[in-house]
């Protein structure tokens, strides 16, 4: 059983002070009856009243109101469960950060895109381990391989431009940081890295580094995003004036999806290309060809839900109260004395 609201379940440390205030008007009750009347007197002033139904009316006032506090709580129980099998692999997807990312030939742009997309694709990852790579002129792990969601949606928010310093493309350096990721991974688990880049500007020889990842059985994918035509890089100078990226001449610069070396990378990774639009950056795709690498399954418990029962609780205290009205402490005696 657990608890929508549990914080209120601090009231029930309340239940000290009607308590206490019970044995207080006990006592007080005593100390009248002896100061206005003698002990034989008293006696026939009522019949039959005695402590223990004070005490009993008492008890099942505060019950009362410790099942209204447990109601207001909102007790619920856990729905209907069931044990699945889930075959899980360890996925690290790459992600380039340069400049060039910031172009607009996918909207908002290329970075926002890649994100969006990785956003969606944690709904897909059930029983897997996910690790993110950003990469420009080096590569950084950011998020270790991990079930936490939590944390890969608050990394995957943070990634910039700015994430980081050096700039360049150097795919086949992110490609070595991802294998450095699969060092923990169990036997018999599936390994695959995922490259999101516009591959231009490569600096380094990633079609070896994805074979390097294929001979310790990893599977590499590339997505490439960007355009063919190519479009110009936004920049904002320090007075914050937005423009076009320009070279060292001048001249515009021009970015260019190069998803030829994407192309390079995925086969000699024994992976899959594929090409990213406005609608659907392919990680979909990719992970419904990936889905099927694991060897290794794990029991997980999946609940349907959960089911209110405060109204149980309410009903419990109504009854408490119902019955410490038909309590009396005893008839008042009519004989004179």
């Amino acid at each position: 059983m657990s608890f929508e609201h549990p914080w209120i379940l601090i009231l029930l440390l309340l239940a000290i002070l009607p308590v206490l205030l019970v044995l207080r008007s006990f006592r007080i009750r005593e100390e009248r009856m002896k100061a206005y009347a003698e002990s034989a007197f008293a006696g026939q002033l009522l019949i039959g009243a005695n402590k223990q139904i004070r005490w009993m009316r008492a008890v099942l006032v505060i019950a009362a109101l410790l099942f209204l506090v447990l109601a207001a709580a909102g007790p619920q129980i856990n729905g209907g469960k069931e044990v699945v099998k889930m075959r899980g692999i360890d996925l690290v997807v790459a992600v380039d950060v340069s400049n060039s990312m910031l172009a607009t030939d996918l909207k908002p742009n290329r970075i926002e895109k890649a994100k969006q997309s990785l956003a969606d694709l944690l709904t897909l990852l059930e029983g897997d381990r996910l690790g993110v790579v950003v990469f420009a002129g080096k590569p950084i792990t950011n998020l270790p391989l991990c079930e936490d969601r939590g944390a890969a949606e608050m990394i995957i928010s943070s990634i910039s431009t700015e994430s980081v310093s050096v700039q360049g493309t150097a795919v086949g350096a992110a490609i070595d940081k991802g294998i450095e990721s699969f060092t923990q991974s169990k036997e018999g688990r599936g390994k695959a890295i995922i490259i999101i880049s516009d591959g231009e500007n490569h600096e380094d020889d990633a079609v070896e580094a994805a074979q390097r990842a294929a001979e310790k059985g990893i599977i590499v994918c590339t997505v490439g995003i960007g355009s063919s035509e190519g479009t110009t890089i936004p920049e904002t100078d320090e007075n914050g004036n937005v423009g076009t990226k320009k070279d060292m001449n001048g001249q515009t610069v021009i970015t260019k999806l190069n998803d030829q070396i994407l192309k390079d990378i995925a086969r000699a990774g024994n992976g899959t290309y594929v090409r990213a639009t406005n609608e659907d950056l392919g990680l979909t795709t990719i992970m419904g060809q990936l889905r099927d690498l694991s060897k290794t399954t794990k029991d997980t418990v999946r609940y349907s839900g959960f089911t209110p029962i405060f109204y149980f609780a309410v009903i419990v205290a109504i009854a408490l109260l119902v019955l410490e009205l038909f309590l009396t402490e005893g008839i008042r005696n009519k004989k004179q004395v």
